[in-house]
């Protein structure tokens, strides 16, 4: 358990032996922004965890083919999932209850619903430590100046299996990182690398400037239109987009933008550490809830607690919605017009225009930036996905889990997240397919659509499990009902687009 936790006041019941929320630490008061930042945890990391194959991939792509015309996916995309983790967290908060464990009480068959959630999300998890590796795999291999063809190696081609070693060293070397938890140098290296990298695509953006009109227009209208005639009449590109529906870019494109189910389950879970209002204290019954809110003391620090999970949520979430469209619009800007598209061997080269616009030399930053945003996006996930397999084997495995030490757990996540995604990175391409592929199979499964009924069983437990005090405000509910309305639905139309092309 953290330092953090240890040092919050511990709550005590009333008079009436309910529980009372703990104060607020005093860290937490007063005004100002540093009391604001002191409030984000949780979100920051699964802000660092969306940078890599996020931004610099799947935002500069969607640029590139679509120019401005798909921003709104990043920017409602990222507004939704906020709302998402937001209900998700304050219940957590508020509760001491893990949502996955208040699920079990939906209508129904037994544990549907976090079967649902957590049997995909887990399973997928191997498709990030696939992807994410071979991604700067290839990037590697392009700036070794090894060559990019050559002889068939048994059921692999040249570059195919150069980049499998590649993407296996890097999967050592973050597995070495999450094992030895010796990632303070490269953490603070990231922060200072990362924020140079984004600083200078702020400024690139600025430089170049962007049709402001197309750009609000793609950023507030949803539409899905077809592929430019380009990319038709370019024999790579119309091979690979061949029976590919834009509507699987648009389930990519809501997936990237701050990551999918899997991620949330252990971004709620992380509230725990952070002892944040009841979590990680031990669920409080409804009875016990309503017996304890009763005098304006404890609402109000029921109240001063449920912004905590607000801000961290905000703000991360807007930190992520703000560079994936810095990305995309660096993608129509630059990309678009070279019909320069991040493709399998090609995911990440074509971006170092973003900068050598600016200065030829620019391009080392870039290089950097690149490197530790990808380590730290596959060591973060180690840490996220930790949390979501405890938080899940609570649920479908007590007995099992309880015996798992935190170590024990870590270890069992990161073996399993290495194995399987060494296992897919060697299976042949014509197996496996390739990383788009991948990570469009994963965006069907357990992203827009499943996000989208989380918040449906996010409001079906506040009605059932809060006390009346103690619920969502009604504009609150509005907004949680638009996301999972949108987001159901644009992720079945995206699953129905996969089956019936």
């Amino acid at each position: 358990m953290s330092d953090e936790h240890a040092e919050l006041p511990a709550a005590v019941p009333d008079e009436s032996g309910a529980v009372i929320y703990p104060e607020l630490p005093e860290r937490m008061r007063g005004r100002g922004p540093g009391r604001l930042f002191r409030m984000m945890g949780p979100g920051l990391i699964i802000a660092s965890v969306t940078i890599g194959s996020g931004e610099l991939v799947i935002a500069s792509r969607g640029g590139a083919i679509f120019s401005y015309a798909m921003m709104w996916c990043f920017f409602y995309g990222g507004a939704f999932k906020a709302v998402q983790v937001y209900t998700a967290s304050r219940h957590f908060t508020l509760t001491g209850e893990h949502p996955l464990e208040s699920w079990r009480q939906l209508p129904g068959p037994p544990m549907w619903f976090p079967l649902l959630v957590v049997l995909p999300a887990v399973g997928l998890m191997p498709i990030a430590f696939s992807a994410i590796p071979e991604t700067l795999a290839g990037y590697i291999h392009r700036l070794s100046g090894l060559s990019t063809s050559g002889d068939d190696v048994g059921p692999w081609g040249w570059f195919e299996f150069c980049s499998n070693g590649w993407a296996t060293l890097v999967l050592v070397v973050c597995l070495l990182l999450a094992v030895a938890s010796n990632y303070d140098i490269v953490e603070k290296a990231s922060i200072v690398v990362l924020g140079v990298l984004v600083g200078l695509v702020v400024i690139a953006v600025v430089v170049l400037g962007p049709d402001l009109r197309e750009a609000i227009v793609g950023l507030v209208i949803p539409r899905v239109g077809d592929y430019p005639e380009w990319v038709n009449e370019t024999p790579d590109l119309k091979e690979r987009f061949a029976g590919r529906s834009p509507w699987l870019e648009v389930s990519l494109y809501l997936t990237a933008v701050g990551g999918g189910a899997y991620d949330y389950i252990g971004y709620i879970g992380m509230s725990r550490e952070k002892g944040w209002g009841l979590a990680g204290r031990g669920a409080v019954s409804r009875e016990e809830l309503a017996s304890g809110i009763r005098d304006d003391n404890t609402m109000e620090r029921a109240r001063a607690w449920s912004r905590v999970p607000l801000v961290d949520a905000v703000g991360s979430f807007a930190c992520v919605i703000l560079v994936t469209l810095l990305f995309a619009m660096l993608g129509a800007m630059v990309l678009h017009s070279k019909h320069a598209i991040p493709v399998d061997k090609e995911l990440l080269i074509h971006q170092e225009d973003f900068l050598t616009a600016l200065h030829p030399q620019l391009k080392w930053v870039f290089r950097g930036g690149v490197f530790l945003a990808f380590i730290g996006t596959l060591y973060g996930a180690f840490e996220v996905y930790r949390h979501t397999c405890r938080e899940a084997g609570a649920v479908l495995a007590p007995t099992t889990t309880g015996r798992l030490s935190d170590r024990g757990m870590k270890m069992l996540v990161t073996g399993y997240c290495t194995l399987g995604g060494m296992t897919l990175t060697w299976l042949p391409q014509s197996v496996a397919g390739d990383i788009i592929g991948r990570l469009t199979l994963g965006s069907l499964v357990s992203g827009a659509a499943t996000c989208g009924l989380w918040c449906f069983a996010m409001l079906w437990v506040d009605h059932f499990r809060m006390p009346d005090a103690l619920r969502m405000s009604r504009r609150l509910k509005i907004v949680t009902v638009v996301a999972g309305v949108s987001m159901t639905a644009l992720g079945a139309t995206s699953i129905y687009k996969y089956f019936v092309p």
